[in-house]
């Protein structure tokens, strides 16, 4: 988040106007931004029973874990960057989140995260993804513009602590695959962000051993308001699909479900 906006939203919270500018806020963000929210809660309320734990790991600023809350889910949003977690303490106190400053990885530790003020949702702990995506995108160069250490816990750790949820999302730039190794027992549903600049990244992901036999996959362009197939398909059918997506900026959720029913 830049410095300006946290200063600002700092500044509201001790003087007890937060909330009251944050209801501004909404009322004049625009039809556009209101229909696209409208669209997203749609989609996940399809998709998850009401009362569900969700882990929305790299969380940045919380609007994904609003959505998820505003359609019934306890919510346990993991995000490394202090900025973004502290808009999310602030924004969220009231609502069913609980926020953690952490980044999710393979085993419990410290890493370093490239942090990105123009463009906070592009933070990463992955200097082979950033690399690719300065060098497939010129616009890109000079975002990353210091580096922080940030404490990491892996998605076993959370389920020790919170028990299994029933959906997890990971958005983490670029460090998906790294998250997924920290994961031993497979949720009924989870999505993990894929770029179509980096295709390697996404067919490891799909590779991981935790999806087990029998799992269905399907995917989602840009912030999740429908599926792109009209039927869940098995994972190389996934693979042969996403393997033909044009090698660009674009980017998605592949979503995972276990190959028990869900209810």
């Amino acid at each position: 988040m830049k410095t300006s906006r946290r200063k600002l939203e700092e500044t509201l919270w001790v003087t007890g106007l937060h909330g009251a500018a944050r209801s501004l806020y909404r009322a004049t963000a625009g039809r556009q931004t209101t229909a696209r929210r409208t669209l997203m809660a749609c989609f996940y309320r399809a998709l998850l029973p009401a009362g569900a734990l969700v882990f929305d790991v790299g969380a940045n600023v919380g609007e994904f874990s609003e959505v998820f809350a505003a359609v019934g889910a306890s919510v346990i949003a993991v995000e490394p960057n202090a900025d973004c977690l502290r808009h999310i303490q602030i924004s969220y106190a009231t609502q069913k989140i609980e926020a953690i400053q952490a980044a999710v990885g393979p085993r419990n530790g410290l890493a370093v995260l490239n942090l990105s003020d123009k463009r906070d949702d592009l933070s990463s702990l992955s200097q082979d993804w950033i690399g690719v995506l300065q060098q497939e995108h010129k616009e890109y160069q000079g975002l990353w513009v210091r580096q922080v250490t940030v404490p990491v816990i892996t998605l076993d750790t959370l389920i020790g602590r919170y028990g299994v949820p029933y959906f997890i999302k990971i958005d983490v730039e670029g460090f998906e695959e790294f998250a997924l190794d920290g994961l031993s027992t497979q949720p009924p549903l989870l999505s993990f962000e894929f770029n179509a600049a980096c295709p390697d990244v996404t067919m490891r992901c799909l590779n991981k051993s935790v999806f087990g036999p029998g799992s269905i996959f399907n995917y989602a362009l840009g912030d999740p308001t429908g599926f792109e197939l009209a039927a869940w398909v098995p994972r190389n059918e996934l693979k042969a699909i996403l393997g033909g997506v044009e090698k660009r900026d674009r980017h998605g959720d592949v979503f995972v479900k276990r190959s028990a029913p869900l209810v």
